[in-house]
């Protein structure tokens, strides 16, 4: 009986401490769903984004990289926005920073929908290991094309990619 017993315990302490495998986001996966705030504090979701395609930037305040490509994801929301195409940011900055991603958004004249995940759960869904992430997503929810780090939002081959998704449309001129 003690032999079972002690066996039975390993067993389960080996079970306890076994770790999910690690899957990393790819390219025509489904975008993960997650639910956000608004900087107004209303709730947002992933479904609400799905009917046009969209870029989806995940950063925060403090994030160097992330404030650097922030006037270009401005410029591809402004190029492409009177098409249908969303640039849709999410920062992970702490729970009490509404009043400084309202502050850095307004600092960079950023007009595309800033959404709020303090928990960080939008980082795991999408298996970033750090920050900035983008995800291009098609209107049905699939993921297109991603960058883990920063990236030039206005470069050629992503406007391709965003011209394609649009059926070839042009972007706006400033």
């Amino acid at each position: 009986m003690k032999k079972s017993a002690i066996g039975l315990l390993a067993t389960l302490g080996c079970l306890a401490c076994e770790v999910p495998e690690f899957k990393p986001l790819e390219v025509g996966d489904p975008a993960p769903g997650f639910a956000a705030t608004t900087l107004d504090g209303a709730p947002v979701t992933g479904d609400d984004l799905l009917g046009a395609p969209y870029m989806l930037n995940i950063w925060a305040t403090w994030c160097a990289p992330c404030r650097e490509e922030m006037p270009e994801l401005q410029e591809l929301h402004n190029a492409y926005a009177d098409q249908g195409f969303r640039v849709v940011g999410v920062s992970v900055d702490d729970r009490s920073s509404a009043d400084l991603i309202g502050e850095f958004t307004e600092e960079l004249q950023i007009g595309f929908p800033i959404y709020h995940d303090p928990s960080w759960e939008i980082v795991d869904a999408y298996s970033l290991l750090g920050l900035p992430g983008s995800f291009l997503v098609d209107a049905e929810g699939t993921v297109v094309r991603k960058w883990m780090g920063p990236f030039r939002p206005m470069e050629e081959d992503v406007q391709d990619d965003v011209r394609a998704l649009l059926g070839d449309a042009e972007p706006a001129q400033p």
